[in-house]
């Protein structure tokens, strides 16, 4: 008996002694497991479950299995802060980037290009508006874009490029999808145009010279003007029409009958040019976190905002308000009214990476581009969001 006993006795204390091994090892993987959990970057962000957390993934992920699911969550978030829609890339290769946006006069459709030929989306939706297979083809194809811009009455498409001999001038008829015209700016290349507001004459810019184009009248007028880095058509609060130029601290304003220069000067600032507003309106200087925005008639400080995430890389201005879009190398778009207060009505976490371009539109519309592709948001709907988010919550009532 003594025996058995003994025997019994070793046997349950090896059970035990395995059977408590074993439950080690278990509760050992069980915490290996939650710690490879708690530093999953996918979990992690759809615990905090914010645009930030979302976005910080995605500039990890590029391609990771998740990268659909985040996107997807990530839109689902921003269409609470104003988000409209994403421009499609369907017809286009893999990360082709979108670039030099623009709105149609009714805010509708915006015009943009890959690199090949200008393109058209539908801003409601981000789907792409076909115009043809051969859309804005010229007879040796479809051509490199380095500029573009879109008539006020949506009748006509202009381009610039460079070339190994200087650049050239585009136009081309909407309805028909023919090329109008074509003009050479020898030496130099287009590096940008813009449409006057009676839809006339095109603005345009090379390294060196400046001029305008009415492609209806044989008009070409050349200036060279070294240091000019923007240009605007101004509608003068007196009703003419002005042709506007930028460079560092300098403005420069000229008639559009034959380019005459009729007045320049400067603005008080020691902050480098950022640039005009598509309206002529507002000249903007930046060196960083922050903005200053000039008024180009008076040359009058209308503002300054101060201390923005991230350095400021690009601006435009709804005409509608006079408010400013001010988009940083961080992803952020900031709103702001720089005659009503010094700080930002509204911010989003927009993009992935730096904002690469911003276009105002009518309606309230806003196009920004990043890597992660071109984004439609809605201003009024930005400002609400904003508001919601910083009203106190309500304090619940004593009961009795």
């Amino acid at each position: 008996m003594k025996a058995f006993l003994d025997a019994l006795e070793r046997f349950l204390t090896w059970f035990f002694a395995i059977a408590f091994g074993l439950v080690l090892v278990y509760a050992g993987v069980r915490y290996s497991h939650h710690r490879e959990k708690a530093k999953d970057p996918w979990l992690l962000a759809q615990k905090a479950n914010t645009v930030e957390a979302y976005a910080a993934f995605l500039r990890q992920c590029q391609g990771c299995p998740r990268e659909e699911d985040a996107r997807k969550a990530l839109d689902d978030l921003q269409q609470g802060q104003g988000l409209i829609s994403r421009l499609s890339r369907d017809h286009l290769p893999e990360r082709a980037s979108i670039t030099l946006p623009s709105f149609s006069s009714d805010g509708h459709l915006i015009l943009a290009t890959t690199g090949k030929g200008p393109d058209f989306w539908e801003s409601e939706t981000g789907h792409r508006a076909s115009f043809g297979e051969n859309t804005f083809s010229t007879p040796q194809g479809r051509i490199r874009v380095d500029t573009l811009s879109l008539a006020p009455d949506g009748r006509r498409v202009a381009a610039g490029t460079g070339g190994d001999e200087g650049g050239r001038l585009y136009m081309w008829e909407l309805s028909s999808e023919t090329k109008i015209s074509e003009q050479a700016v020898d030496g130099y290349d287009v590096k940008t145009v813009q449409f006057s507001p009676d839809n006339n004459w095109l603005g345009w810019r090379g390294d060196g010279p400046v001029g305008l184009w009415n492609p209806a009248t044989q008009k070409f007028f050349r200036g060279n003007h070294d240091g000019v880095k923007s240009i605007a058509f101004l509608q003068s609060r007196d009703g003419g029409l002005l042709f506007l130029t930028a460079g560092d601290r300098e403005l420069w304003v000229w008639d559009t009958e034959g380019l005459g220069l009729q007045r320049q000067g400067g603005v008080d600032t020691e902050r480098p040019l950022l640039g005009l507003s598509q309206d002529g309106r507002v000249v903007a200087h930046t060196n960083g976190r922050v903005l200053e925005a000039w008024d180009t008639e008076s040359r009058q400080l209308l503002g300054e905002l101060r201390d923005l995430d991230g350095t400021i890389i690009k601006f435009c201005r709804n005409s509608e308000n006079g408010q400013l879009l001010i988009g940083t190398d961080t992803g952020f778009i900031y709103l702001w009214d720089p005659e009503g207060s010094a700080l930002p009505i509204a911010r989003v976490a927009a993009h992935e990476g730096p904002i690469e371009d911003l276009a105002c539109g009518a309606g309230g519309r806003l196009v920004s581009v990043g890597w992660d592709g071109a984004k439609v948001w809605s201003l009024e709907k930005l400002a609400r969001s904003q508001e919601s988010q910083e009203k106190p919550a309500a304090t619940p009532k004593a009961s009795h």
